[in-house]
């Protein structure tokens, strides 16, 4: 998919018109509170001749604080993992599918304020730091582990919005400003006189952006069931060479062709 599609998609939903569902002012924020997830999501990862795609299943959680001055923060933590598919080349250039066995963590910690628009709509501006980590491993005859981390800024908005005089709505949308990362690749595991070579992906070289859109209902009084479909898209630069070594004999360089990475899928959480 194209960043485009999703620079449209967040700024279409960001902008629909404010729809009234009941005259019900929106709720007011617990100071503390915590939200315990389970998602699914498709995920794909591509570069020239080569793509990794399949199904991850995670968990996540999370702390948020409402101040009285309106100051937002929270912080989460999430876990998925899954069994991928590889449809590429071989180094020879002879085609090649396989299994791989993936698993990704995400840290996030973010700032903002919660901007009281009418008594119905609250607009909360955020600016935050995030790590991403996926630890990719490709399984069969010359197969290698692969670990990458990025390094972001995110720059974003969400809303929130009474539904019901239970139930409220809203949508998010963010820009990631990419501040760097690495790429190290186990090819000790094909063979083991040969190095494992790490990359380094610089500043600037590349960008993130994500949005979607969620539904909140009241189960209890401080217990809130929340729905929040989601696209997320990273757009990478070639990243700088390093050296292949074999037996401490340099044979070549090495570096991460620039990728794009797509996912969409579902949270489902629990807010108390």
């Amino acid at each position: 998919m194209k960043p485009g599609f999703f620079l449209v998609l967040a700024i279409s939903v960001l902008t629909l018109p404010t729809l009234t569902f009941s005259e019900v002012a929106s709720p007011e924020r617990q100071e503390h509170s915590f939200a315990l997830g389970i998602t699914t999501e498709y995920f794909e990862w591509h570069e020239k001749g080569v793509t990794i795609d399949g199904p991850l299943y995670g968990v996540s959680g999370t702390y948020a604080y409402h101040g009285d001055n309106q100051v937002v923060a929270n912080a989460s933590l999430a876990f998925s993992y899954g069994e991928l598919q590889y449809d590429g080349c071989t180094w020879s250039g002879s085609a090649a599918r396989a299994n791989t066995e993936d698993s990704r963590v995400e840290f996030r910690g973010l700032a903002g304020y919660d901007w009281r628009v009418t008594g119905k709509l609250i607009m909360t501006p955020f600016v935050g730091l995030g790590y991403w980590y996926w630890n990719n491993d490709l399984k069969g005859w010359g197969g290698y582990e692969r670990e990458t981390t990025y390094w972001y800024c995110p720059f974003g908005i969400r809303t929130t919005r009474p539904l019901s005089h239970n139930g409220e709505w809203g949508v998010a949308a963010e820009y990631d400003l990419f501040l760097g990362g690495a790429v190290k690749s186990h090819l000790s595991d094909t063979d083991p006189g040969l190095n494992d070579p790490k990359v380094n992906l610089k500043a600037g070289a590349g960008y993130g952006v994500r949005c979607s859109i969620w539904v909140g209902t009241k189960m209890e009084e401080s217990l809130t069931l929340r729905v929040e479909p989601f696209l997320i898209y990273w757009n990478i630069d070639k990243s700088n060479g390093t050296t292949l070594a074999l037996n401490g004999t340099t044979v070549g360089s090495l570096f991460e062709p620039s990728n794009d990475t797509t996912s969409y899928g579902v949270r489902l959480s629990m807010e108390f």
